[in-house]
């Protein structure tokens, strides 16, 4: 069930009214793993900030960045400050989870990798959205699904890089696993280019300003700090930096879902594609997107400013 107007005015929910109705989720989406109608237990707060991202481009690293300006703390732990933030994941009750949310008293930040359409979107929040180069996520996905423990993900793609590159072009499974998937997201968020309460964000282009793309995201979340505190959380949020303290940063870390807690930082490369896929497969890639997208959207969405 989506929350509707009479939901919403429900007396559980009059500490929260301060927000105004959310716009409804007009299409279901659902995975193994993955159940976006648990937002229907959202209660929001005026403050929050929804991180709403493909996989694989940067999620954890924007968590991280975030965890660092609201604490102000470069050697914040961000584990403890995202706890719970993926609404979506249904390995825990949804009830313990909101629970959980509701504890923390500092501002919070929210995951979801669900398109705008497939969730309640409020006027008022504060939403940040990254992207990165199809292939490039395709590559980092296959690798992240190797290093869980549980073989979750790791059946959607086998083991020869052809096959599986040609599921993820052919897929439409919406888990952020295939072409459509990523192109999809891309374009609901297109839709809400309008609110200035939806910033967009590219991997590529925080690899190539740190410093720049954090300021960004300071600004949109409107959070200041002195020039000593934001070059030290620029430093910490170095690639490098959040490897080498996976411990802080990685998901579940030290608990045993990975196989390597620093392998969830993979390379932070671009280009993974190559040396491993043939012409064959780059030519149906290309055939593929300029069915998807227009060529400007192409170019942003592969390679951001650079591309734009």
């Amino acid at each position: 069930m989506v929350i509707g107007s009479s939901d919403w005015d429900r007396p559980d929910r009059e500490a929260h009214t301060l927000l105004s109705s959310p716009t409804p989720a007009s299409r279901a989406y659902s995975a193994p793993i993955w159940d976006p109608t648990r937002w229907d237990q959202y209660l929001p707060r005026p403050d929050d900030i929804i991180l709403n991202t493909t996989p694989k481009s940067g999620t954890t690293w924007l968590q991280g960045i975030l965890a660092m300006l609201i604490s102000g703390d470069p050697d914040v732990d961000a584990q403890r400050w995202t706890a719970n933030a993926w609404i979506d994941i249904n390995i825990r009750d949804v009830s313990d989870a909101m629970a959980s949310l509701e504890q923390q008293s500092h501002r919070r930040q929210i995951k979801t990798h669900t398109p705008f359409d497939g969730i309640l979107v409020w006027s008022e929040l504060c939403y940040i959205t990254s992207y990165r180069h199809p292939i490039d996520i395709h590559f980092s996905f296959v690798k992240h699904a190797a290093n869980m423990t549980r073989d979750v993900l790791k059946p959607l793609f086998p083991p020869d890089p052809s096959e599986a590159f040609r599921i993820f072009l052919e897929g439409e499974h919406l888990i952020g696993a295939s072409l459509h998937s990523i192109v999809n997201h891309y374009l609901c968020t297109r839709t809400l280019e309008a609110r200035k309460t939806v910033l967009r964000l590219h991997y590529a282009d925080m690899l190539r300003d740190l410093d720049g793309s954090i300021a960004r995201v300071a600004d949109h979340v409107g959070i200041m700090h002195s020039p000593h505190v934001m070059q030290r959380i620029v430093e910490a949020a170095s690639f490098d930096s959040m490897k080498s303290h996976a411990d802080r940063f990685a998901p579940s870390a030290g608990q045993d879902f990975w196989h390597n807690d620093a392998a969830f930082f993979d390379s932070a490369t671009s280009n993974k594609w190559e040396g491993k896929l043939s012409e064959a497969d780059l030519s149906a890639y290309q055939d593929r997107m300029s069915a998807l997208l227009s060529p400007e959207d192409r170019a942003w969405l592969e390679w951001g400013a650079a591309g734009a």
